[in-house]
């Protein structure tokens, strides 16, 4: 049974993988949604380069949620015309490794975007990199598997239904909350060399630990709900 999860869980992986490739939803709205967004932003300030470390990360991680959010919303309107979204269900595994899968694939994709939208952050806003790189890489990392992993779960959750477009912000920014302020705290300090706020890195990992047991004992209930 384990070995047939794993197989699943490959095959579909693989299959997002492979339709994100042949028809980019996720990657292609991200990034184009995101450089607009981040282009607006950097008018509004004035390009300023002398934002302090927490308004530039506080920035720098709206663009990415709101980029994020967008994102997931295309990748629903691929399942729905696809038929995946009700097809999907009737696999003969925990329905959970459904949303393992997509948090994976999702999270390739979305670290690809924020990969590019970091680079054209510092350029637009004329700001020196991080004091502390390997940290700033390890915020902007653990911020996009937590992110990736919550609007996983809430996009298939809101999936099925009409409202999606809306419930899915209404769900994904309230909840996701404790994950900004962690990562926005985390990543000040690396761009600052600042100490390292543990506390806020105690509240990232757990928020981790949360995403990555809760849909494993809720999703197949939810599901069928």
């Amino acid at each position: 049974m384990i070995g047939s999860g794993w197989r699943v869980f490959g095959l579909l992986l693989i299959n997002d993988i492979r339709l994100e490739c042949r028809r980019p939803h996720l990657l292609a709205t991200g990034l184009l949604f995101g450089a607009l967004m981040m282009f607006i932003t950097a008018i509004a300030v004035d390009g300023a380069g002398d934002l302090s470390d927490s308004m530039t990360a506080g920035l720098l991680w709206l663009n990415i949620f709101f980029t994020t959010a967008i994102g997931f919303l295309r990748q629903d309107r691929r399942d729905e015309e696809y038929g995946a979204a009700t097809g999907i269900r009737f696999i003969p595994q925990d329905l959970s490794v459904i949303y393992y899968a997509r948090w994976c694939s999702t999270l390739i994709f979305i670290l690809c975007a924020v990969t590019v939208l970091t680079g054209m952050f510092f350029l637009l806003f004329n700001r020196a990199g991080p004091v502390r790189p390997l940290w700033f890489a390890a915020s902007l990392g653990l911020g996009t598997l937590g992110l990736s992993g919550m609007g996983t779960f809430v996009s298939l959750l809101t999936a099925g239904s009409t409202l999606r477009d809306v419930l899915l912000p209404m769900l994904l920014f309230p909840v996701s909350l404790p994950l900004f302020l962690g990562v926005d705290r985390l990543t000040a300090s690396a761009l600052s060399g600042a100490p390292v706020p543990w506390s806020w890195a105690g509240v990232l990992i757990g928020y981790l630990l949360m995403v990555s047991v809760l849909p494993w004992l809720l999703y197949e209930t939810l599901m069928e709900v």
